[in-house]
């Protein structure tokens, strides 16, 4: 059984990519920005998640919100919400609000009707992937 919650996660029990080109401030004014809008308010929208998929296994793993991860490491951020796919929910279950309808999504989000919060779905109707807008094309809606 697949299923998408909503929970807040320790961030030590998320894995994530650290990409070379935001780590080595190759794109500075972005990780600044991004950095400022952490430091005043936090996470403003979920990172969306996969957690036992065929190629993460049994882990969280970070499918969008990357970059604000490692920002949430450097400004010592805890807790990180998120939006979880579950793709064994029935065997591994996780704590969490479960979301049926793309409204409750949209619903955590600092930008909910903005026409670039992508979800999608796959063929079944499971929802498959959850993107924010672009963050540099909205950045001045979240400093």
């Amino acid at each position: 059984m697949i299923q998408t919650i909503y929970a807040e996660v320790p961030r030590e029990k998320i894995i994530y990519l650290e990409r070379d080109e935001f780590i080595n401030w190759k794109e500075k004014s972005f990780r600044n920005t991004l950095t400022a809008s952490m430091s005043k308010h936090g996470f403003r929208d979920p990172v969306y998640c996969w957690y036992s998929s065929k190629k993460w296994g049994n882990k969280i793993k970070i499918i969008v919100g990357n970059n604000r991860m490692v920002v949430a490491k450097e400004l010592n951020i805890p807790i990180v919400p998120a939006v979880i796919t579950n793709f064994h929910a029935d065997q591994f279950p996780l704590e969490g609000r479960v979301l049926k309808t793309d409204d409750e999504i949209r619903a955590l989000f600092h930008l909910p009707n903005h026409k670039k919060l992508h979800i999608r779905r796959d063929k079944n109707g499971d929802i498959d992937q959850v993107t924010p807008p672009n963050f540099p094309t909205v950045q001045q809606h979240y400093v």
